[in-house]
């Protein structure tokens, strides 16, 4: 999305709907982290899942799939491990992606971010490791050959912000906050400096159905400071149910191209 997500593919676009799409006009507020909206009681837990319909304007192209799939250890820091999975696309371009974040809560954090993309003739399998002790991330490639991960030439112990979180973990702390119509949250946590502040604006409330049925929700639009794939003109807007289980509902964005959408299908609420 910004230096290294740069050439960010189809399929994490309907992902970085949901995080942040543009620069945009914000009303004036103190720049200043609100970790202490998080919730006291995380309003998700292991094995929750839900399913999508994507779409590219009217018609379905695909399928995608946010889960919390298990709780694990990350370098002695216990985590949720985060996935978002988009399988489908045109007849003409083939999709199958799946990215995972491993996310620390106490305190709230991503400890490691891993993308396995394939589309058409693209390819691309790559973690990044957050080092919080010493505030630091390391991208490590895949060696096919090896069977492993190797460490980037040059992106190694870059500078992150205290508390850095990732693009799937920036979904899930949407859903901690309060939520309040008109209000903007700020936050300086993105792992790469440029992105920063992440702005979440609260723009209304607003009854959606989906073929999970039918949900009272509102509606979020997030932004990153940054520039990429949704850097002129996007617009993204993340809705979710307007009660404690803040699940995501449905994701819209416009491109130049055409709307992309991801609509509620099913899901499990784990437990």
């Amino acid at each position: 999305m910004i230096r290294r997500f740069s050439s960010t593919p189809a399929a994490m676009a309907v992902l970085a709907t949901s995080i942040g799409l543009a620069v945009t006009p914000i009303a004036a507020q103190a720049p200043t982290d609100e970790s202490e909206q998080f919730a006291v009681e995380w309003p998700f837990q292991t094995g929750e899942a839900a399913r999508y319909d994507v779409s590219f304007g009217p018609v379905k192209v695909g399928e995608a799939y946010l889960r919390i799939e298990a709780s694990e250890s990350i370098r002695n820091t216990p985590t949720l491990r985060l996935s978002f999975e988009l399988d489908g696309g045109p007849f003409f371009y083939k999709i199958d992606d799946r990215t995972v974040s491993w996310l620390a809560l106490d305190p709230y954090r991503s400890v490691r971010f891993e993308q396995v993309l394939k589309e058409g003739g693209y390819e691309r399998h790559r973690r990044y490791e957050l080092d919080h002790d010493v505030q630091t991330v390391t991208r490590e490639d895949w060696d096919e050959t090896a069977g492993t991960y190797r460490p980037h030439e040059t992106e190694v112990d870059e500078p992150i912000p205290e508390g850095a979180l990732d693009e799937i973990s920036y979904l899930f702390l949407i859903r901690t906050l309060p939520l309040e119509v008109g209000r903007t949250y700020h936050f300086d946590r993105y792992f790469e400096d440029e992105g920063n502040p992440v702005l979440v604006r609260v723009l209304r409330e607003e009854r959606v159905r989906v073929r999970a049925g039918t949900f009272d929700t509102i509606v979020v639009q997030p932004v990153i400071q940054s520039s990429g794939l949704f850097g002129e003109g996007g617009e993204g807007e993340v809705y979710l149910t307007n009660d404690d289980r803040r699940l995501i509902v449905q994701l819209k964005t416009k491109m130049k191209v055409g709307e992309l959408n991801m609509f509620l299908r099913d899901f499990d609420l784990g437990g």
